[in-house]
């Protein structure tokens, strides 16, 4: 498995042109995923935490994009990081309802659930974070929301 570290990921994401604005808030999400990671370690589950860190460095590597969850998982895969790429590809509240979409392992619902308690550069709570997003975009998030916590509870409890 080729994972890149904690400074290849940053300079990936400075080669990219990706903005600052969203490297801050890749930065929280790695700190918030890596914190779950180690809790989850020390109650004996098996969690790459190395995977973790890039995948949540990562996941928003296209953000200023269309379509970014994607083309960011392209781009990642492209750079021949296939195991990130996976665990990118699932942080998307886009037609999570759909089973294929779900995060399944340990790694993709971590960066899944960190990222949906930062907001900007800052840890919010969910409901802080879906009130922000449904406001923005005008959409009904009761689903994902419930979806969201649901994941919470199997990683923090």
């Amino acid at each position: 498995m080729n994972i890149p570290s904690r400074e290849q990921c940053l300079q990936i994401l400075k080669n990219n042109k990706t903005p600052s604005n969203v490297i801050e808030h890749c930065k929280v999400v790695a700190k918030v995923a890596e914190g779950i990671a180690e809790k989850l370690i020390k109650k004996g589950r098996k969690v790459n935490k190395e995977l973790v860190i890039a995948g949540a460095l990562l996941h928003d590597i296209e953000r200023h994009k269309d379509n970014h969850v994607a083309r960011g998982a392209e781009l990642v895969k492209k750079l021949g990081y296939p195991e990130v790429a996976k665990v990118v590809s699932k942080h998307t509240l886009y037609e999570v309802e759909i089973e294929e979409n779900q995060p399944k392992t340990f790694e993709e619902k971590i960066v899944f659930y960190a990222d949906k308690r930062v907001k900007n550069d800052k840890v919010v709570s969910l409901k802080g974070r879906y009130d922000d997003i449904k406001k923005r975009y005008d959409v009904d998030l009761s689903y994902e929301m419930e979806f969201t916590k649901k994941i919470g509870k199997e990683l923090l409890q």
